[in-house]
């Protein structure tokens, strides 16, 4: 699994600004992809994003990765993603480009997922735990077990009067 997390908005759409030829592994767009209509999402460390160049040609599709880009410029991808082509399509000024909900975007998500990350490139281990019945640690580094949380719970519900002892004391 790639150490990285995807980039991802609900539509975006842009035009290649200049040829992306067939050796190529950066481009030009004439619009950036944006979160929010004007907060752009730029590829870098471990942050990227996934775009398909003509995506409504069946012959020419792509599928590529982005891993370094700003604003409009896009200075490192991984090319054809799917092998689709023996070689990578040249692209003209002018070819659509789209981001989209991809296969790469679940298997990313699934494995992290399987990996059992709590933040980025940190899985979860034994000494990440801590099975306390009391919390007396009080760690805000670690996850309580849950053993230890019902433990905890039952021994506080135990110290607390029941209703019907504080209405039958007039309480």
């Amino acid at each position: 699994m790639a150490n990285r997390e995807t980039q991802i908005v609900n539509f975006y759409e842009s035009t290649l600004a200049s040829l992306l030829a067939s050796a190529g592994t950066s481009a030009t767009l004439t619009t950036a992809p944006t979160t929010n209509g004007s907060t752009a999402i730029n590829a870098s460390g471990s942050s990227y994003y996934y775009l398909v160049i003509d995506p409504d040609n069946s012959a020419n599709r792509e599928v590529v990765l982005v891993t370094a880009s700003s604003g409009t410029t896009i200075s490192a991808m991984t090319r054809d993603l799917e092998g689709r082509h023996t070689s990578d399509p040249d692209h003209q000024a002018g070819t659509t480009v789209r981001m989209a909900v991809l296969a790469e975007h679940f298997a990313d998500m699934n494995d992290r997922l399987d990996a059992g990350l709590l933040t980025l490139g940190s899985a979860i281990t034994a000494g990440d735990l801590k099975d306390e019945d009391n919390m007396a640690s009080n760690s805000a580094t670690h996850a309580s077990t849950q053993q230890s949380i019902k433990a905890y719970v039952d021994t506080q519900v135990a110290t607390k009067p029941s209703v019907g002892l504080i209405l039958a004391l007039g309480g």
